[in-house]
């Protein structure tokens, strides 16, 4: 029979939460494909519709779930574009998809107007790659390096520090 007292359960229970809602580095997974229809055309992808295998293969890639009235979704975004421009002559590449449970494709046009957003960005219609890829909290972003491997996964708000070091990672 086990017995844990009660340092033993908030220990297990810390160290759950610290794994579920913190970024994990487990060992590198097949990122999976997916297609995406964007909010806007951007010239970088040089259409309307993203092909996320087709694409971007070669690229260092960032996907970023969010949904525009998602108080962390809103205060990381700054650092997500400025990182895009930063790094976008080294091929990363970002990709923002909004989720649609709380707000609506008008609202997702009008986050990315109003914080100027030049990374391709669409609405995730039926949440097929929220459920793909297991997002359960946002903001989620996942960095996948130039051979399309999940290098990390990060729940929760990213601060310009951990974007820049986890950017580094995947352009290695």
């Amino acid at each position: 029979m086990l017995v844990v007292n009660k340092t033993g359960i908030s220990l297990l229970i810390f160290t759950i939460l610290l794994i579920t809602f913190t970024g994990c580095n487990s060992p590198a997974e097949p990122a999976i494909d997916f297609e995406l229809s964007l909010l806007q055309y951007n010239n970088n992808i040089g259409s309307s519709d993203l092909r996320f295998h087709n694409d971007l293969n070669g690229h260092p890639v960032i996907i970023n779930f969010w949904y525009p009235s998602c108080p962390p979704c809103r205060e990381e975004i700054d650092i997500l574009e400025a990182t895009y421009k930063k790094y976008m002559n080294q091929g990363l590449v970002i990709v923002g998809i909004q989720s649609l449970v709380l707000d609506s494709i008008e609202d997702g046009k009008d986050f990315v107007n109003e914080f100027g957003i030049t990374y391709p960005v669409g609405a995730d219609i039926g949440s097929d790659i929220q459920l793909k890829y297991k997002v359960i909290g946002f903001p989620t972003t996942f960095f996948i390096n130039k051979d399309h491997q999940v290098i990390r996964k990060w729940s929760g708000l990213l601060d310009n520090e951990q974007l820049q070091e986890f950017a580094l990672e995947i352009l290695e």
